[in-house]
């Protein structure tokens, strides 16, 4: 059961935001995903961001929590440090995660967790709603294959979620701990040594995704799905679902709109609901077009966060992306925001009599 919606959107809770939108596209983001740092010590061979891991650059501490204040002054609900590279080799991320709480900022971390240790996850686990650990394999030799890694990193993968789920546990934190199985035809036979292994674990969920290609990848990989792959994911799930108090989330929903390969909106309508801080500092409305100067609202190191969250340049991206964006021609297949913008898609189309409901 899906019960953190990730196979649908929550804006639905976030109607004051809406409204606002709806009166003025003006808005503060209500949630921004961070790269704190451009390299990563895994090389995945479905790694979207290939392209931007060509010079090892961290953000600055002092500024990113100088603008961190601003942004939650300004409204920005929560921040997710993931990104180009992997968070946890930035060198303050407890300094990071821990002044986003104390602001009033829900903050979570999506990471390949091989570098998690006791000490750093007593310090970083209290202030964070969740974390995600992208795994994608059941198996040593699988997990070196995808993740591009000798296969004793997996053990030590495994031993890092281990000591969170302990952390976790000994201190009663509510955070909440996943693993994230990103489907590709070099994992799916392992799929279920994957369910089978992470079944049988403390973790919260288990969330099974399909692959969507991002335009700027470099080592460019497509994946095929076939209603055959639904049914035999489905089936894996349906053996261990309630056997396990592990959540075993399928986004079914979403491999199958894959398949269909179609957008079922015509304009970005969610980019003033999020936003990208790049690990050079650059501030973008959508994190798949790094480098696209329509698309770039500012830099941290030269205006404040009012000025690049509220400023002329975010306002012309965000007209950009709704009225010029080629949206079938260079938006990736499931979008981060697809079933936010089919929604508001669908409340731009007013139907007269509103009242009459």
């Amino acid at each position: 059961m899906d019960n953190y919606l990730l196979d649908g959107h929550k804006l639905f809770w976030h109607m004051d935001r809406i409204l606002a939108w709806q009166q003025n596209r003006m808005i503060p983001p209500i949630y921004v995903e961070i790269s704190p740092v451009s390299y990563c010590n895994h090389r995945c061979i479905f790694c979207g961001t290939d392209f931007a891991m060509q010079k090892a650059v961290q953000l600055d501490t002092e500024i990113l929590c100088k603008r961190l204040k601003e942004m939650a002054s300004l409204g920005v609900r929560s921040i997710m440090y993931a990104g180009e590279g992997e968070p946890l080799l930035h060198s303050d991320l407890s300094a990071l995660v821990n002044v986003s709480k104390s602001i009033g900022i829900d903050v979570a971390i999506t990471t390949n967790g091989a570098l998690g240790t006791e000490p750093l996850w007593k310090e970083i686990l209290p202030p964070l709603s969740w974390v995600k650990f992208s795994v994608d394999a059941g198996s040593p030799s699988v997990y070196s294959r995808v993740h591009q890694v000798p296969e004793k990193a997996f053990d030590k993968t495994l031993d890092s979620i281990d000591k969170a789920i302990k952390v976790k546990k000994d201190h009663s934190l509510n955070v909440t701990l996943g693993v994230q199985f990103l489907l590709i035809e070099e994992n799916v036979d392992d799929l279920e040594n994957a369910v089978q292994l992470f079944s049988q674990s403390d973790i919260d969920y288990l969330v099974i995704k399909p692959y969507s290609l991002h335009p700027q990848m470099i080592k460019e990989k497509e994946v095929s799905y076939s209603e055959e792959t639904v049914r035999n994911v489905q089936e894996v799930v349906d053996r261990y679902q309630g056997k396990t108090n592990v959540n075993l989330i399928f986004r079914k929903g979403t491999m199958e709109k894959y398949i269909q390969r179609e957008k079922h909106y015509h304009h970005c309508y969610a980019l003033p609901f999020w936003g990208y801080l790049s690990s050079r500092g650059d501030f973008y409305t959508c994190s798949v077009f790094l480098g696209e100067e329509r698309l770039k609202a500012g830099n941290i190191y030269e205006r404040s966060s009012h000025d690049i969250l509220m400023g002329g340049d975010r306002r012309k991206a965000i007209e950009f992306g709704e009225k010029d964006l080629n949206i079938g021609e260079v938006c990736r297949l499931n979008c981060r925001m697809a079933r936010i913008n089919e929604f508001l898609e669908y409340l731009e189309k007013r139907p007269e009599h509103v009242n009459f409901i």
